[in-house]
């Protein structure tokens, strides 16, 4: 997983333009939760906190780079 397939999911969930997702998010709950879901999937531990707490595209790409750091095969 790259930052720009973080961006392109965020996008995707959000229904805004990829160009829409590199300021502060504003996501509802749900779709915060989607994009956990999204990301469980591929493996990566996220949780809806680790998200909630700070809604920007940097903020996440942080978290999930630390996890793919850690887990190098979560790369994948």
């Amino acid at each position: 997983m790259t930052r720009e397939d973080l961006a392109d999911e965020i996008a995707r969930v959000a229904g805004v333009s990829h160009e829409d997702v590199h300021g502060a998010l504003h996501m509802s709950s749900v779709d915060v939760m989607r994009v956990v879901n999204l990301l469980r999937v591929r493996g990566v531990p996220v949780t809806y906190r680790d998200l909630a707490e700070e809604q920007t595209l940097d903020a996440w790409w942080t978290r999930l780079s630390q996890a793919l750091r850690a887990n190098p095969h979560l790369a994948a």
